[in-house]
Order: C-alpha cells, then structure tokens, then sequence
C-alpha cells in the first residue's frame, strides 16, 4: 500500500527543486484522487509561505482535449511567485525540460464559484483579457502516467501576463504570432480546436467547487495552449495576439 503522506512529500520536493518526482514509479492514481493530491501539495506550498497566485484549465486545445476523458479539463494551480510581468527572464538551465506556450490569460474581476456557474456568468465575472506565456516544465514523465502528470500540476512552472485588454467575445478566433528571437517561429488561430475560454472558466469552477474552492478577484486563469514550443537554449520570445495586445519573455 502507498503511504500517501511520502507520495505527498514526493510531489513537494519535486517541483520545489524542479527535479523529477522519486519512489513514485509504482503510484497510481484515479483522476480525482489526482486532484486531491495536487492540492495537498499545495497546501505544503502555503504552509512553507507560498501564496497561491492563479489557476490553469488543462486539455483545453488541439490533440490534448478529451485526453483524460470527455470534457474533462483538469486544474492546475499556479504559485504567486511564479507569475511574472512581460519582459521578465526566466533561466533556461534550471527548467527541467522547458517549454513555453502562448495562451489567453482570463484576470477574474469578481469571485466566482459554485457548481452551477455558466458561461454567461463566468464572462461577467471576467475583469480584463491579456496575453500570457505559460512555462511548462515537465517534471512527470510519460510513462508515469496521466494521473501523475495531473498530480504533479500539468507541468505547470509559470507564467507571464501582458497588459490587460477589454472583454471580448470571439477569443477562439484569435491569431497569435509567436516569435523566438525575433523571428516568427509559427501563426495559430485555433477556432474550433480550442475551447472558448469562458466555457473553460465555467468549468473550472464547477471542478474547483467539488474540492470546496473557488475564484478570487485578481486571480488570472490561463485558459489553453495555441501552440507549444521545446525551449533548448537561452533567447528572446514574444507573442502578439489579434487585437489584444502582446508579451514577451527572455530566457536566459
């Protein structure tokens, strides 16, 4: 029988060392029980002075959706030191198979919660759309399993939001334009391969309230991947989103 308390410990030190998770080889995990866990150590986090600082909705876009199951979009958490201003670096060295994705960053203008929040009211409770970089390192390894992975936070390390834009319908028909040092690297507008964000927020308040949680004013949700890119070396990355504005990020 796995003693739950070391797998906790695991999770702990792995992702505050960036290093990957041991003993764990032979865990294996239901989906919620995967949740749970992911929110046991976050609470190792506040108890050692972290604050949790945001959220990301999980298998929202492109080959990854329905992964886990249909309409299933996990959480991950996101720690308030690691939410980061464009412009900010961030060293390459020290991210465990680094990776960095644009993505649609939802800043929550009013709390939220509860098991019956549609889409409607989840845009309502939206205060600004900004443009964000999430940076994935990937601590869980494939053959661990998806329910490690989830456990672990989605390969959650980071994120950096841009400045604040208006509300807007339409956030599917965004084009992004990724750059790495200046050169542009891929254009994306995902439309129907990626989840409208306001239904992905919708759902993750339902899924938060089963685990007795909900959303704060300030908090930022990013809401799904338009495209994910391996990040090898140091250098300069941006992303311009269509009529939202854009945001930068230096690895180092």
């Amino acid at each position: 029988m796995v003693d739950q308390a070391a797998v906790i410990d695991a999770l702990y030190v792995a992702r505050s060392n960036g290093s990957p998770p041991t003993g764990l080889d032979q865990v294996q995990f239901g989906l919620e029980e995967a949740l749970e866990a992911q929110l046991r150590v976050l609470g190792r986090f506040e108890t050692a002075g972290e604050r949790l600082g945001g959220w990301k909705v999980g298998l929202t876009s492109g080959n990854a959706r329905d992964r886990m199951g249909k309409d299933f979009r996990p959480f991950g958490y996101v720690l308030q030191s690691r939410i980061f201003p464009s412009g900010s670096s961030a060293p390459v060295a020290k991210i465990m198979n680094c990776a960095v994705e644009p993505e649609l960053c939802l800043i929550i203008g009013a709390p939220l919660r509860g098991d019956a929040v549609e889409v409607a009211e989840a845009k309502a409770a939206v205060r600004a759309v900004a443009p964000a970089f999430e940076i994935n390192q990937r601590r869980v390894q494939p053959n661990n399993g998806d329910a490690l992975l989830l456990a672990d936070g989605l390969a959650q390390w980071g994120i950096v939001v841009g400045p604040e834009a208006p509300v807007r319908d339409g956030l599917v028909e965004t084009t992004v334009e990724f750059y790495r040092d200046e050169q542009l690297v891929e254009t994306k507008t995902p439309g129907a391969t990626m989840d409208d964000p306001y239904l992905s927020l919708s759902r993750l308040c339902k899924l938060l309230h089963k685990y007795g949680r909900g959303l704060e004013p300030g908090q930022p949700v990013i809401t799904g991947s338009f495209c994910h890119h391996v990040v090898r070396q140091p250098g300069a990355y941006r992303a311009v989103f269509s009529g939202i504005g854009e945001v930068s990020v230096r690895f180092t």
